[in-house]
């Protein structure tokens, strides 16, 4: 147990720093974007992001110290900062006007709450297994924008990053599994499979004449 819950701690704690990192040093060589980040619902954003990264690491910690009650109290906490962080990322791309980066970004948002609010369920049926691998794989999906900061800071191909998130996507969850269980859990298919086929699907829309019936609808028409 102790070791299953240190997994998922300090994942926790690398992708703080790997966010931190990319959004800090892309607002460094691209200066304009600190403007960006100085918007009211971008801060506020932030800071709810943020503040359901600290949360995951901390219901790591009472996971793996067996504070069961605790960590069920914070549920509701957690499921605010979903919720308020989702509405309001969605909220802030649309502003930018434009359509594709609005289907883009939000598949990360949408695959993330979708995620998480699937492992409240499993844990409310008694599935702790199932639980912490969903909302593993929720993590990996609510920091895929830090890697296309790390495209701008050294202006990489878009197939490179691309193939970091897949990577990232898949080889995490599939490494927990192999770590602890030394077997793909059930649980692991369906959460990369779901992040897969929402990525799939994203990118069938956004380069394809959908694109602009979507932009048409969504701004010419306001």
């Amino acid at each position: 147990m102790k070791q299953k819950s240190n997994f998922i701690y300090y994942t926790g704690i690398i992708a703080i720093i790997f966010v931190v990192l990319a959004f800090g040093i892309a607002a460094m060589v691209q200066p304009h974007r600190i403007e960006r980040y100085f918007k009211p619902f971008v801060i506020i954003h932030i800071i709810l992001s943020m503040g359901w990264l600290i949360l995951f690491i901390y219901q790591s910690q009472l996971a793996q110290k067996g504070q069961l009650n605790k960590h069920r109290k914070n549920v509701n906490i957690a499921t605010a900062l979903v919720v308020s962080s989702t509405i309001i990322a969605v909220y802030i791309t649309y502003a930018w006007g434009d359509a594709r980066r609005l289907i883009g970004e939000s598949r990360d948002i949408l695959a993330f709450a979708i995620l998480f609010f699937a492992s409240i369920w499993a844990i409310k049926r008694g599935k702790p297994e199932t639980h912490k691998r969903l909302v593993l794989i929720a993590l990996m999906n609510l920091i895929g924008p830090a890697f296309t900061r790390v495209w701008f800071i050294f202006a990489w191909p878009q197939e490179t990053i691309v193939f970091a998130l897949l990577f990232t996507w898949i080889i995490i969850p599939v490494f927990y599994d192999l770590v602890t269980i030394r077997r793909i859990h059930k649980a692991t298919y369906i959460g990369v499979g779901f992040t897969l086929l929402s990525f799939v699907i994203m990118i069938a829309i956004v380069f394809s004449p959908l694109l602009q019936s979507i932009t048409e609808f969504l701004y010419e028409l306001n």
